[in-house]
């Protein structure tokens, strides 16, 4: 509609033009200036109305748009406020979590240990160094060292070889054990083992607790007949060791020990003697007694008196 009107203005403007031409010729000598300005007064008039009547129209249009602008800045302000709040919730949760987590760590720290982690702290002040061990019973079960006290709280009490006797290690959980700060010699603890976690590991011959995981080559040996053999019960217990010694299928100097525990051991007559009576100290030390043995022939003879 406002399109139409414009062109419909357009057009008296256009046919006013052309009759206030004519009306100008015929009146220019007939009529003073001053007539002829108050005669085309009107016309004048017209073309103002149209020109401001586009100009209106224009800025009808341009009013539109700043007002379809401005709703839209308003949609981007909302939808920016939204996103904000959106943030702050979350930063609200962020520090809601973050404080939950510092309070349980606080916690944790003023928790007060247990006798398992203050065992297992003491033990550790003394890594490496020998204890005296004790059984349940109070009898002595050897000077191992403290390997190590695991974060579980595992600790590992390491006798190395000695005397031809194999390495080995025991287990106990700090629980279970009792300690005695009470120096004996060298042994800056004593460690009392009311209850042991698994069974003996052998470890073979090593010194050290850092060699327990190298390979060690096992000697093949022929066996011939049984040179000596030993049998150990406990008292009250079930439990039975046994120690064997085989000479050499070719009559040479070299025997092999095997233990009812598995381990093993080949040398000559004096390196098994001794082995063998090494063994049989331990075995006498942890409360088993002789039931039993024989020796049988050997070309070499065998050092066990």
């Amino acid at each position: 509609m406002r399109r139409v009107l414009q062109v419909f203005l357009s057009t008296v403007v256009v046919v006013s033009g052309v009759i206030l031409y004519n009306l100008l010729r015929d009146a220019q000598w007939a009529h003073s200036w001053a007539k002829t300005i108050l005669v085309t007064l009107p016309e004048i008039g017209t073309i103002i109305a149209v020109f401001e009547l586009h100009h209106s129209a224009k800025a009808n249009e341009l009013r539109i748009e700043r007002n379809e602008l401005a709703e839209a800045n308003n949609s981007l302000a909302a939808a920016n406020n939204e996103l904000a709040e959106e943030n702050n919730e979350l930063q609200r949760k962020f520090q809601a979590e973050r404080n939950e987590h510092l309070a349980e760590i606080a916690r944790q720290m003023h928790r007060p240990q247990t006798a398992a982690e203050r065992n297992a702290s003491k033990l550790r002040e003394h890594l490496g160094s020998p204890v005296l061990v004790l059984n349940n019973d109070n009898s002595r079960a050897g000077t191992p060292q403290i390997a190590e006290a695991s974060g579980g709280n595992i600790v590992a009490l390491f006798q190395p070889t000695q005397h031809g006797s194999q390495a080995s290690v025991i287990y106990a959980d700090c629980e279970d054990v009792e300690l005695i700060e009470i120096a004996q010699g060298a042994c800056p603890l004593q460690v009392k083992v009311r209850k042991r976690y698994g069974s003996p590991v052998q470890l073979g011959e090593i010194t050290k607790w850092e060699d327990r995981r190298t390979p060690v080559a096992v000697p093949t040996f022929e066996r011939g007949g049984t040179a000596h053999h030993a049998h150990f019960r406990k008292p009250g217990s079930p439990e039975t060791r046994s120690l064997l010694i085989y000479s050499s299928k070719d009559g040479a100097n070299s025997f092999q020990l095997e233990a009812s525990t598995g381990e093993q051991f080949v040398g000559d007559n004096k390196a098994v003697s001794i082995r063998f009576l090494s063994q049989q100290v331990e075995y006498l030390a942890d409360g088993f007694v002789h039931n039993g043995g024989g020796s049988g022939a050997t070309k070499h003879p065998l050092f066990l008196n």
